[in-house]
This record gives structure tokens, C-alpha cells and sequence, in this order.
């Protein structure tokens, strides 16, 4: 086991080379590397057109509940992990995590398979304390700093994404948000802090080449639109005072499925690109496709009419810009059968291609769920999380949950309660349950060494991993092309 120190020592050393990289030196890398932009409908480096082919690196500066099989939101699982099992559990569990989640046998991996790209999405609490706005966590840089040089190691780019920010800017847990909660847009306070972390993290990475640019937001959900845009706008200015070059990557409304949020005069910048989400599985007929292409409803589901799922998403009439799919995927505990929904995202990630977009699945390492990487069974994670009293609770409350939300949501659909608070009620019942359901699984953690502890973080390292093949399958054809 590395201790401490060395972790530290070890930390140092990397951001040393990054520092010294970003001072401009090509090095053993070959030609100094020239900050992307955008051009027309594509994204170039220097005269040289480049295809961003990508993953999220999610799960490492933002944990969410299915990547660790945790409920909750990573901000109340950190703070219940060290509640119920004490300071020493939980920085030896979520130290081993922040060491060996992304190494350099990871991000070399994605350079093999022919990715060009990592987004990286993190947690604002990773930067900044609440109770310090405004006062850097250091530690939180290091990892960011750690992420640049191996991808600059071995020539892929970083998109930096903004996943959840102070106050949260959606009610999803990924978001940051415990009960359903969005106070971003309800607070000044959060929106200025958010521009000036934005504005501290160009001030670091001008300059330097490894960074695509900085995703502002991930997945906003607001009512008021004028207010999305105001604080684009500031957050825009902010970081140009300090960074003229680097690209500015915004998702619109609604999860990243409204382009017609994102207002005109964000675009006077000329290095200002949007990008868009696409589950296909929120379709109401996709998903239920037994075979692609298929009918369902009477309605033919096939490539042309899964283009045109896309069509809310995107404008470039409008917005002459390169467009980045920055998220996408899969799911295996979906009841729709996993070759389908291969087939469905393979056509969906040909449509990105001809279109000349850029794209990045989600995500790249998770439990068990979307992730091209998952923990083998034998690591003792797995073993815990999937031991029998842990899923005996869960299958438990599924079986009173369903039912209950099942007959409350035939009640409310014969009245006038609008779908989005009915589908917001419904998301409430599970989130209701993740605070005891939280409590008695780290509860079957007591007695644990931190060695023990330690051990179970590294379950996610590349070596403990296996790679599923079916997944790469789907995206080498698009992999390794000029």
C-alpha cells in the first residue's frame, strides 16, 4: 500500500511536470501543441481540422450514487462515510479512491483504443469549501493538474466540466443536490462563485495547449432562461479577462436539450461552442424496441427518425459552431436488452460522425452500470456491494416502492398536476429512501481496517478492472480515423 507521503510526494511531482509543460516546453512529445478553436463547423488545431472522440472520466472528482453503488449524493455519501465509520475510514477509503480511480494506466489505455479526448467532470466541493468561498483547495488542483499531464503524456485533450456547482444547477443528485433541491439559481451568491472559480481555474490552465476548454455547467434546469444566459454571459467575461484562447463549452437548458436557451449574444465570442446530451432512452419509443430497427406504436424507429431525436438539440443555422455531444450512452439496468441498445447508439454515434461532430460517452469506469470499465467481481468491493444484506435492503424497498409509486401515479394522471411534477415526485420517493438505505450499508463497513478500506477503493484501478468488449465494440469503428 503507498502511504501518505508518498501519495503526496508522488502528487507533487506530477503537478511539477504540468507546471513545467504548461511553461511551454514540446519536449519528448514532439512540436509544441497549438490551443484549439473553433473554426466554422469544426475544431482545428492551428490549419489542422481535429475530430474529438471522447469519454467522461466520470466517478473520479464526482462520485455518483450508481458509479460506487452508494444512494445519495457524493457530498452526503462523504459526509455519512465519516458520520457512521470516523475520519481515519473515510480518508483512507477516499484517498485510495483519488489515487487510483485515473492513472496512468487508464488514460494510456484510452490512447490505445484511439480516443482524442477525456471531459472530466468534477465537483466544485473538490475546489472550494463552503465554508471558505473563495479560499482554493489545493489538494482539489493537484488532481486536475494530475489529469492535464497524463493526457498531455500521451496526446489527448481535457474538456473540464463543471458538474456540479455551489448550490446546485439542477435537482439531480449528480448535480450535488440531496432532496431535490437547485438553489444555484436562487442565490446570487452561488452564480459569482461559480464565475470565480471559472475564472481561477483559467487563470491556471491559460495557455495551455492539453486543455480543450472549460464546459461551464453540466446540465442546467432553470425556468428562467434570462438568468441561464446572464450568468453565461458574466461567467464568458470573467475568464476572458484572464484567458483569451481557450474554447467555452455551454449546455443549454433542460439537461443539455434546449438549444434554443442559449441566446445569440453568447455567441460574439467567437471561441463559444455548444453542446448537447442524448440518452435515447428518453424517447418514448426507442426504449422500447425488442429489435433495431423495429415498430413500435407504428411508429418505425431506425437511423433517419433517430436523427431526428436530435433536432431540439442543435442549431448550427443559427449557431455556425462545432457542435460536442458530450454525453451519450448505455445503461445495463435498463430492461431494454443490451444488444439493442448497442445497435441503437452505434447508429447514433455514425449520426454524430457525419455530422462532424465531437462526442464523449458516458462514461468511461463505473460499478456495474454505463461504464466501458467495470470492477471484476472478485475485488472486495464488488463482494461487499453485492454481498447479501446489501441487496436483500434494496430488492426489499424496491418491492414496497413500486407498487406505491406505481398506484400514486395513476392517481395523480387522471388530474391536472403537470408530468414534469409527477415525474419529479416520483424521483423524490427513492431519494426519500437513500439516507437510511445509506446509513445501513456503511454500517456493514464497521470493524473494517483502513487497509481493508483501502483495498476496496482500489477495486475501481485499471488492473482491477475488466473492460467490456461489447461497449468498445460499438466505438472502434469511429476509433483511430483521421
Amino acid at each position: 500500500m503507498i502511504d501518505r507521503r508518498t501519495f503526496v510526494a508522488t502528487t507533487l511531482g506530477v503537478t511539477a511536470v504540468s507546471l513545467a509543460a504548461r511553461a511551454g516546453a514540446g519536449g519528448a512529445q514532439g512540436p509544441r501543441r497549438k490551443i484549439l478553436q473553433a473554426s466554422g463547423l469544426q475544431v482545428v488545431e492551428g490549419d489542422r481540422p481535429v475530430r474529438l472522440r471522447g469519454v467522461n472520466l466520470g466517478g473520479w472528482m464526482l462520485i455518483e450514487d450508481y458509479m460506487v453503488g452508494l444512494p445519495w449524493t457524493e457530498w452526503k455519501i462523504r459526509e455519512q462515510f465519516r458520520r457512521v465509520l470516523g475520519d481515519p475510514a473515510a480518508d483512507a477509503f477516499f484517498g485510495a479512491w483519488a489515487e487510483s480511480y485515473v492513472t496512468d494506466a487508464d488514460v494510456a489505455f484510452l490512447a490505445r483504443q484511439g480516443f482524442t479526448f477525456v471531459r472530466l467532470p468534477f465537483n466544485y466541493r473538490q475546489l472550494e469549501s463552503d465554508l471558505a468561498p473563495g479560499k482554493w483547495r489545493e489538494e482539489g488542483f493537484r488532481l486536475l493538474d494530475r489529469a492535464v499531464s497524463l493526457c498531455r503524456a500521451h496526446g489527448l485533450w481535457v474538456l473540464l466540466d463543471l458538474h456540479a456547482a455551489a448550490g446546485a444547477q439542477a435537482r439531480d443528485q449528480n448535480a450535488g443536490s440531496a432532496y431535490g433541491e437547485a438553489y444555484f439559481w436562487h442565490q446570487r451568491a452561488f452564480m459569482e462563485r461559480t464565475t470565480a472559480l471559472w475564472a481561477e481555474i483559467a487563470r491556471r490552465y491559460r495557455g495551455d495547449p492539453t486543455v480543450l476548454g472549460y464546459n461551464l455547467i453540466g446540465e442546467p434546469v432553470t425556468s428562467d432562461v434570462a438568468l441561464l444566459n446572464d450568468f453565461y454571459l458574466s461567467t464568458i467575461r470573467a475568464i476572458r479577462a484572464v484567458d483569451p484562447s481557450h474554447l467555452i463549452v455551454l449546455d443549454s437548458n433542460l439537461w443539455a436539450k434546449d438549444v434554443s436557451s442559449l441566446h445569440d449574444r453568447l455567441f460574439e465570442d467567437p471561441q463559444v461552442v455548444p453542446a448537447l446530451h442524448h440518452y435515447y432512452f428518453d424517447d418514448a419509443f426507442f426504449p422500447r424496441l425488442t429489435q433495431y430497427p423495429g415498430t413500435v406504436d407504428g411508429r418505425v424507429c431506425d437511423r433517419k427518425s433517430l436523427e431526428r431525436t436530435l433536432d431540439a438539440k442543435h442549431d448550427q443555422r443559427r449557431i455556425p459552431r462545432p457542435v460536442i455531444a458530450a454525453e451519450f450512452g448505455v445503461t445495463r439496468s435498463h430492461p431494454q436488452a443490451f444488444p439493442v441498445q448497442i445497435a441503437i447508439t452505434r447508429d447514433l454515434v455514425s449520426i454524430f460522425e457525419e455530422k462532424g461532430w465531437g462526442w464523449a460517452l458516458w462514461c468511461y469506469k463505473d460499478l456495474r452500470d454505463m461504464g466501458l470499465l467495470t470492477p471484476r467481481l472478485d475485488t472486495s468491493w464488488r463482494r461487499f456491494v453485492d454481498s447479501a444484506p446489501v441487496v436483500d435492503l434494496l430488492a426489499r424497498y424496491d418491492a414496497l416502492e413500486k407498487p406505491f409509486a406505481d398506484a400514486v401515479g395513476v392517481l395523480l394522471s387522471g388530474t391536472d398536476v403537470d408530468r414534469d411534477t409527477r415525474e419529479q415526485w416520483a424521483r423524490e420517493v427513492r431519494r426519500d429512501f437513500d439516507a437510511p438505505a445509506l446509513d445501513f450499508i456503511l454500517r456493514r463497513l464497521k470493524g473494517r481496517s483502513p487497509d481493508e478500506l483501502v483495498a476496496m477503493a482500489r477495486s475501481f484501478a485499471f488492473e482491477s478492472c475488466d473492460v467490456h468488449q461489447d461497449q468498445m465494440g460499438m466505438l472502434a469503428p469511429f476509433l483511430g480515423e483521421p
